[in-house]
């Protein structure tokens, strides 16, 4: 009878976490992202991410470090070559020197991207416009023309 009662209260304590382990669409490990800003200039891209890391992870980050942080928000960027300009708690910075493709004479082609997650917000502004997209993990590819100087 002992065992059978264990049985019933593990099971009815897994019925009440399996909830939890059910992440957001826009969560990677520990950081839940709101969104991303990414601007154009000719090849290079700067690329703004607002993110939450969860509260009890924000101790061991600075206890730690942020190397395993980067790497994260390098996985959810998807932008190879990333180099941080920026990195807090909240809001990370990256500079992409060759986001996009330079087919002369002023004119550029940034590429289809992935992300690593559904973003709930991308923001994309290039010399000429501004495009908004949502609850999406990719940008489809778009042309534009260089900053004009």
């Amino acid at each position: 009878m002992k065992y059978g009662a264990f049985f019933a209260v593990l099971i009815l304590l897994s019925a009440l976490a399996l909830p939890a382990v059910a992440a957001p669409p826009n969560q990677y490990s520990y950081i839940t992202v709101h969104n991303v800003n990414i601007t154009l200039e000719d090849e290079r891209a700067i690329v703004g991410m607002d993110y939450e890391i969860d509260s009890g992870i924000v101790f061991l980050v600075h206890l730690l470090g942020t190397s395993d942080l980067k790497k994260k928000l390098l996985m959810i960027s998807g932008f190879e070559g990333a180099k941080f300009q920026k990195l807090d708690m909240n809001h990370a910075s990256l500079i992409v020197p060759s986001a996009a493709q330079n087919y002369g004479e002023g004119t550029y082609w940034f590429p289809e991207h992935n992300f690593g997650i559904e973003v709930p917000e991308i923001s994309i502004i290039s010399p000429q416009m501004d495009r908004t997209y949502n609850h999406t993990s990719v940008l489809p590819g778009m042309g534009y023309f260089g900053s004009i100087d």
